[in-house]
């Protein structure tokens, strides 16, 4: 059997450090915990993730760089109901594909990340993450459609880490309706959004 790689193993110590924030929290997990999942000893896995908050940067890196790409996407694109149509069914397949590590953001994590990420390469400022995504959704000076946004990224994301039992292709088309309730977006289709609603 092949030896595995230096990116498979540091993959393996990123799923099982993402798996345990998820399921303990950021501040509820030890190092030690990480590095007894992977069957390293906390020095060894120290030599390749030199901190707690590089293992935290590692498993949120993939999803947040994603992110950005589709909030440039929709920040290209003319604001109003195609614009939100669009961006809605952009943020529930991102938040099916990553729902681990984009629970972090949202859910017991989120008071220490930017403290945690500070000064972490490519984590940029996690406040504008949230900030240009309620954007796609509601204008600035409409605080009652912030809000609605505000609470449907919180509650998508909230409810794709909840239901990780439940399939993508299952869970999508209720997911997107309520999402897009959630929001006050029409539902009316999209070309080329699939049998989205």
């Amino acid at each position: 059997m092949p030896r595995p790689t230096r990116a498979e193993l540091d993959a393996e110590i990123v799923e099982a450090a993402a798996e345990l924030f998820t399921t303990q929290g950021y501040r509820g997990t030890s190092v030690q915990e990480i590095a007894d999942r992977v069957g390293y000893s906390k020095t060894g896995l120290l030599h390749r993730f030199p901190s707690k908050e590089r293992l935290l940067a590692a498993t949120l890196i993939g999803p947040l760089t994603e992110f950005a790409a589709l909030r440039a996407t929709w920040s290209a694109l003319p604001d109003g109901p195609e614009r939100h149509r669009r961006a809605s069914a952009d943020l529930v397949d991102l938040a099916l594909r990553h729902r681990s590590p984009l629970a972090l953001l949202f859910n017991s994590g989120l008071p220490v990340l930017p403290g945690a990420l500070a000064g972490v390469e490519g984590m940029g400022d996690l406040g504008d993450h949230r900030t240009e995504t309620l954007a796609a959704f509601a204008d600035a000076d409409d605080l009652a459609g912030t809000i609605r946004a505000q609470l449907a990224v919180t509650g998508l994301v909230s409810t794709v880490a909840a239901r990780q039992d439940v399939p993508d292709d299952v869970l999508r088309t209720p997911l997107l309706h309520a999402f897009r309730a959630a929001c006050g977006i029409s539902a009316h289709a999209v070309p080329n959004e699939g049998s989205a609603c």
